[in-house]
């Protein structure tokens, strides 16, 4: 698959990889748990529709979080096999 953030035939393109099965080793508990990649950051215009999106897939929100972060707020998941997302953006 392909993120795209941005639906513009000139924006950057993230390709993701994923190969059908679950990660040989034990899910990380915070991110200083493990070597390699940690986490990704993205930038977002609006939390909100991710918030959303999060509740209606059931998936766990890691700390308190949104957390304040200047004028933006941050959160962050883990997806299944154990890396941390963390969406940047203002809640609306």
């Amino acid at each position: 698959d392909v993120l795209k953030l941005v639906d513009a035939p000139d924006a950057n393109q993230w390709k993701l990889m994923s190969f059908g099965k679950d990660a040989a080793h034990p899910l990380p508990t915070y991110i200083q748990d493990d070597n390699g990649m940690q986490y990704v950051t993205i930038m977002v215009n609006s939390l909100e529709p991710f918030l959303k999106r999060i509740e209606r897939h059931k998936i766990k929100l890691l700390g308190d979080t949104p957390i304040p972060l200047g004028e933006n707020h941050f959160v962050l998941i883990q997806d299944p096999d154990g890396n941390i997302i963390e969406l940047i953006g203002p809640l609306k």
